[in-house]
């Protein structure tokens, strides 16, 4: 419903923040009039910000993750190069650095299957996760996504693209409520689902 009182330009505003994953009709509002309170150089900061991180921001071509002034933790040669941990996003895959548990390579699939949502394989580029698994004949691949729907799903769905090319495949499991998403799981229980995790 428009906002006669505030005008088109503050319905816009809450119509733009409303795109953000997560981000209601209501918690748009609460941002925009929290915009609007607050002296404009704050806006004009917030907007500085996301518009210098996204014009420096790339993809990087091995694990698919966003990476700034060229630094990826796929290139780090103390790491373990012959496992890998498949995660949904780069939270995802904080969330596991903190854990202490992990010290092997990374995939960053940007996003989960889902069929009501429509998200295919080519979407998130799973060929380029395939053709990385084919040529790098890793050891033990982890499958850390969420123990949702869509993440059981995604996890199943690589299952059956890799398992010619790797006989151990995991999934973290245990310590990982049903439903839960691993960015916000505390770092101790994450910590035992990455070690207790099960072979799939």
């Amino acid at each position: 419903m428009k906002n006669k009182i505030l005008g088109k330009e503050f319905d816009e505003l809450i119509e733009s923040l409303s795109k953000f994953p997560s981000i209601g009709e209501k918690t748009a509002s609460r941002l925009a009039l929290f915009l609007m309170k607050n002296p404009p150089s704050l806006t004009l900061e917030i907007a500085k910000s996301m518009v210098e991180a996204r014009k420096k921001v790339k993809v990087c071509k091995t694990c698919n993750n966003f990476i700034f002034n060229n630094y990826c933790i796929c290139n780090d040669d103390s790491r373990d190069l012959k496992i890998l941990c498949i995660v949904e996003n780069m939270f995802d895959m904080l969330s596991i650095e903190k854990s202490g548990e992990y010290n092997g390579q990374y995939h960053v699939l940007q996003g989960l299957l889902s069929v009501a949502k429509g998200i295919k394989p080519e979407d998130l580029q799973i060929g380029r996760l395939i053709n990385r698994i084919k040529k790098s004949k890793f050891n033990e691949i982890v499958l850390a996504t969420d123990p949702t729907n869509d993440g059981e799903f995604t996890a199943q769905f690589i299952k059956e693209q890799i398992q010619n090319y790797c006989k151990n495949i995991s999934r973290i499991a245990i310590g990982m409520p049903l439903g839960s998403e691993v960015d916000y799981i505390d770092k101790n229980t994450l910590a035992k689902a990455i070690i207790d995790r099960r072979k799939i």
